[in-house]
């Protein structure tokens, strides 16, 4: 790190000039340049007239408003942590089922290919990446491809080859979900409910040859032939409408009017500003103390103002002072030194304040709050209430579960439109709106409708295994006769006094009383325990 050193030197005049007594000869100020190390403030990467248009603004002004909420999450700890949590929060718990009544052999195999397009696309995967993209861009595209991939025979790649290896098709996948981006994708209409989706041809301008073609690949096959189709002017203008059928999309904090979405991190920019630049006053006072002016004053002559020392003693002891005080100030260690009577050696203070924990944690909270999410959860303070903590929890699970059925209807449309395709006999996913913080509950609220005649697969998709393969697992065990193979160790749990397991074992050569006692039905008179 390197080291400045100001020297403020007033001038020497002749020794023999009563003039040359001066009071103080010198100033040693040694700053250490560290700002080098902390310059990523926001203020570094946006312009005060661009965030003042996004918070004016942030739909009119949506490019810079994703670009600064993913540079807010990825500097923010507070932020970042916010968004994981909610993103990890929901179970995802699933089952299938029907509209129709019937358990019809159709139903059973719409079921089981439904299920199978789940498992391909990893749809607890996707939905949360749906939710983060949500909660970071405020909007989200996808497109859903059926189109089956052709193998990539390519064995060996280059650094980029490798850098976007998120972009190499899957051998033989049939089924799949594409991101769109944002800067290419926007909302042009809405067709049965559901919004219609333009494509930006633009986006693959950049590239050329090899890059072209893997990105191609990557793109599903509508937006390769418009591709194609303007390159070889058979077609017309950068935008391309795809196909409704295919497309997913949803949108949060906004009206379903406006063609943007808010991200999550919007309502908490103008304290993440005011964190970030109390951070960097903080490193200010900080580079302060760790710059610290130290002075000397000599000792004082006859006359007031003027120095006991001559002006070649005061440079001398200057030189001394200035000298140890560097060499403790750059490798740490002891410096030995001596001045004349009357030295003094003083620092400038600077006030510590503005460390107190209580104004770091009051920013903290302000933060949280705006995310909507108590402090208390992601550890941003030491002390909460815990009632507050899980009523909080409830208010965001029943937030995020608002987006999750969203996306879970936006599945069921597009996978019932191209894969199913038989609308007397939909199937459809439904996720349980449970948390890894209210499972239990649930679970609890499902066996007690279970114990009244109601649904076992319901019970067991509450736990989170999948009913078809615990059902699947049963059969199986019954098939083997695994329970006729292994009975259950006798006890009180499971015998009764009914059953002729219990008592003293039956003697061959009974006596006349036993006989008497056995025909009587002696031994079935109750008992005082059985009026208990």
């Amino acid at each position: 790190m390197p080291e400045v050193n100001k020297e403020q030197s007033v001038e020497i005049q002749n020794e023999s000039s009563p003039a040359a007594n001066i009071y103080e000869f010198n100033s040693f100020v040694s700053p250490m340049d560290i700002s080098s190390l902390f310059s990523c403030g926001i203020y570094d990467y946006f312009s005060k007239e661009e965030i003042d248009s996004i918070l004016r603004d942030p739909i009119g002004n949506h490019d810079a408003a994703i670009r600064l909420s993913n540079f807010v999450y990825t500097k923010n700890g507070i932020v970042s942590n916010s968004v994981d949590y909610m993103t990890a929060l929901p179970c995802l718990d699933r089952i299938l089922i029907s509209k129709n009544k019937r358990n019809t052999k159709t139903v059973q195999a719409n079921k089981a290919l439904m299920k199978s397009v789940l498992e391909k696309i990893d749809d607890r995967q996707f939905i949360r990446n749906a939710l983060f993209t949500d909660m970071l861009d405020g909007i989200a595209f996808f497109y859903f491809e059926t189109k089956k991939k052709n193998y990539d025979k390519t064995k060996f790649m280059t650094d980029y080859d490798v850098e976007n290896i998120v972009e190499i098709n899957e051998v033989g996948i049939n089924a799949s979900i594409i991101s769109l981006p944002w800067k290419y994708t926007k909302i042009v209409g809405k067709k049965n409910g559901r919004y219609v989706l333009a494509f930006n041809l633009r986006y693959f301008d950049d590239y050329t040859g090899d890059k072209l073609e893997r990105k191609l690949r990557k793109y599903p096959e509508e937006i390769v032939k418009a591709y194609n189709g303007r390159n070889t002017r058979t077609t017309g203008g950068d935008w391309v409408i795809l196909d409704n059928d295919h497309t997913m999309c949803r949108k949060i904090k906004c009206k379903d009017s406006e063609p943007w979405g808010r991200s999550l991190i919007i309502a908490a920019l103008a304290d993440v500003l005011y964190k970030d630049y109390f951070t960097d006053t903080k490193r200010n006072v900080l580079d302060e103390i760790n710059n610290k002016i130290i002075y000397q004053t000599f000792p004082e002559g006859k006359d007031k103002g003027s120095s006991s020392l001559t002006g070649k003693q005061q440079e001398q002891q200057h030189a001394t002072v200035r000298q140890a005080v560097m060499n403790k100030n750059s490798r740490g260690g002891i410096s030995f030194f001596s001045v004349a009577a009357g030295t003094k050696l003083d620092s400038i203070d600077v006030s510590t304040d503005i460390f107190d924990s209580k104004n770091e944690s009051d920013l903290n909270d302000q933060i949280s709050l705006d995310l909507g999410i108590s402090s208390a959860l992601i550890g941003a303070m030491t002390t909460g209430n815990y009632g507050a903590s899980q009523s909080n929890l409830e208010m965001i699970t029943a937030q995020l579960y608002v987006w999750v059925n969203e996306w879970q209807n936006e599945l069921n449309y597009v996978i019932n439109k191209n894969i199913i395709q038989n609308e007397k006999n939909r199937v459809e996913v439904y996720y349980f709106p449970t948390s890894f913080v209210n499972r239990k509950s649930f679970f609890d609220m499902m066996k007690g409708l279970y114990d009244v005649g109601g649904s076992l697969s319901f019970l067991i998709a509450s736990t989170g295994v999948d009913p078809d393969a615990y059902f699947s697992v049963l059969d199986e065990e019954i098939d083997n006769k695994i329970y006729e193979k292994y009975l259950p160790h006798l006890n009180s749990n499971t015998i009764s006094k009914n059953d002729d397991v219990a008592g003293r074992p039956k003697t061959e050569t009974p006596t006349e009383n036993t006989i008497k006692s056995r025909d009587n039905g002696g031994n079935n008179i109750p008992s005082p325990s059985d009026n208990k």
